[in-house]
């Protein structure tokens, strides 16, 4: 089985280099899905989560219920209905280190006070001395700390509703967006809060997830690599049409901010009831985290609570207020295939499986935290060390406000126009870029030169090809 495993994942890697052939491979896969699958339990024969995996889970959900609790008797006092000018709360959600600083203060320098609010979480900072021996992050912009909650890997959420709590006391919020500390804006500040603050306060912005083909991660991951597909699925779903997949840095409205304070608990139960289930081959952990589905449990479980729910999870996303629109850009493995936003580089994943063979043969036991496969294919997420200058315009040319992946001290390279290729076609041997300059200081320049209109009209409804900007058409679940 491992051996069929490892042939179905060159093989998906080596299709890339086949140029114009995705939708053939994709519609051929069923002849190579019987070989992948050869040998695996039926979902009768699952005889339910691990104890490992039972493990991990709780010491997952315990971290979260230690920190909602402290929070959800308090929820019905908050004011849901804002108050006052219109402001965008940003909330920055930090380890201790502030690597993208200049750029986030190039960001606020020109904005009205009274149109923004700024807290921030410093995970690695428990001891109230070590944050005062640790400037805060924006202070001269009025950031303001939000007292320190229990995190952890892959268990975020508990700090999400932190986040939101302390950020409602102002009743002026009217827009609340998690920014993580990697990230940097796409956009100037005036574009955002005229997006986000003034044309549409009363809706919330989540970047869905496509749902799994199959629920398995090993079949799936097989069939998306085979097929040079999203990796990014949601196999909750497929359990619960009421617990969907999203990538973590959303944006919320006010009034759906409260929501998901007051329903955490429940939202947290449902949550780990799906979690369990899903991807049922993964036996050492879990598929997902909580911080991609519980907010949006959350809302759903709110329109339950109240009887307002039309049974249908999708009219019940209209019904909320809830766009599907991808504000942070980020990018994961084979997701933009296909489109401008792509940055396959098939000879050199094939070069890492060949090089990782012991962990492609050994799947069953990966430490995805510590696997040299996952960081050297680098698009789980992919992170930027640099960006060519011509690939950071597309990005700004798209309706994303932010960015993530970048690692400190990131730069713009400025390469010759066949950079990259040999008489049109993708090449290993790539050209010197020509310049590099610092990240941080080409952002506010773009910024003056965008062409906002056409950015506004170009929204990314899913991180993926499906989603890309186009005429309006039926959504697709």
């Amino acid at each position: 089985m491992k051996s069929l495993w490892y042939l179905s994942f060159l093989l998906g890697s080596a299709t890339a280099a086949r140029l114009g052939k995705h939708e053939e491979e994709e519609a051929s896969f069923a002849d190579q899905l019987e070989v992948v699958e050869e040998g695996e339990l039926s979902d009768d024969e699952w005889a339910g989560p691990t104890e490992q995996r039972r493990k991990y889970v709780k010491s997952k959900m315990d971290i979260e219920h230690r920190v909602v609790d402290q929070f959800i008797h308090k929820a019905a006092d908050l004011q849901e209905v804002g108050l006052g000018n219109p402001k965008v709360a940003f909330l920055f959600l930090t380890m201790s280190d502030f690597p993208w600083l200049k750029a986030w203060e190039a960001f606020f320098q020109d904005a009205w006070k009274k149109d923004y609010s700024i807290y921030v979480h410093r995970a690695a900072l428990k001891d109230a001395a070590q944050r005062q021996a640790q400037p805060l992050p924006l202070a001269k912009y009025g950031a303001i700390e939000v007292p320190w909650v229990q995190t952890g890997w892959c268990a975020l959420f508990g700090v999400e509703v932190a986040s939101l709590f302390h950020a409602m006391q102002d009743p002026a919020n009217l827009q609340f967006v998690f920014v993580s500390d990697s990230s940097v804006p796409l956009k100037p500040f005036a574009y955002v809060h005229k997006e986000l603050a003034l044309n549409s306060p009363e809706t919330s912005k989540i970047c869905l997830a496509s749902g799994a083909y199959f629920n398995k991660a090993k079949t799936e991951f097989a069939k998306q690599e085979a097929s040079q597909a999203c990796v990014f699925r949601d196999f909750l779903r497929g359990i619960n049409p009421r617990a969907m997949k999203h990538h973590q840095w959303a944006v919320f409205s006010r009034a759906h901010a409260k929501m998901i304070i007051q329903y955490a608990k429940e939202a947290l139960k449902i949550y780990e009831d799906v979690w369990l289930q899903a991807a049922p081959d993964i036996k050492n952990a879990a598929e997902g985290c909580s911080d991609e589905a519980v907010p949006l449990i959350a809302l759903l479980h709110a329109l339950d609570a109240k009887g307002e729910s039309t049974g249908n999870t999708w009219l019940d996303l209209t019904r909320l207020g809830v766009e599907q629109n991808c504000l942070t850009f980020v990018r994961w493995r084979n997701c933009f295939v296909g489109t401008q936003l792509d940055l396959s580089t098939p000879f050199a994943a094939l070069k890492t499986v060949w090089n990782n063979l012991n962990e492609v043969l050994n799947l069953d036991n990966i430490d995805l935290q510590k696997s040299a496969l996952k960081r050297e294919l680098n698009g789980f997420p992919h992170a930027f060390d640099n960006i060519t200058g011509s690939y950071l315009e597309t990005l700004m040319d798209q309706n994303f406000m932010f960015a993530r992946k970048f690692h400190t001290g990131a730069q713009v390279l400025e390469t010759d126009p066949d950079y990259g290729t040999l008489f049109g076609v993708f090449t290993p041997f790539d050209k010197a870029p020509v310049e590099a300059q610092p990240l941080a200081e080409v952002l506010p320049r773009l910024w003056s030169r965008l062409d906002l209109e056409k950015a506004q009209k170009s929204p990314w409804s899913r991180l993926e090809k499906s989603g890309k900007p186009g005429p309006l058409k039926q959504p697709n679940p």
